[in-house]
């Protein structure tokens, strides 16, 4: 089980017995870039920014790899 759902699971429990209220509504994971519901069975990964769904993942590697983007044939210092 991943710890997103690990966490919903563990405050669905404390949740449980607290003034008759009932548990809370379990709510789903989300992406931590496009907040799209991940649902049980769905894949992702976790990053350091939470999870990422398949979908986003090459929009997250663009961002985390831009500062290493390099033109053939410019020298560094035209680069900046």
């Amino acid at each position: 089980m991943s710890t997103i759902f690990q966490k919903d699971f563990k405050n669905m429990r404390k949740g449980a017995g607290t003034g008759g209220a009932g548990p809370p509504a379990l709510r789903e994971p989300r992406c931590s870039l496009c907040r799209g519901e991940l649902y049980p069975g769905d894949p992702y990964f976790e990053l350091e920014v939470g999870a990422v769904c398949e979908d986003c993942l090459g929009r997250y590697a663009r961002s985390y790899f831009a500062h290493r983007l390099r033109r053939v044939g410019r020298s560094e210092k035209e680069i900046l």
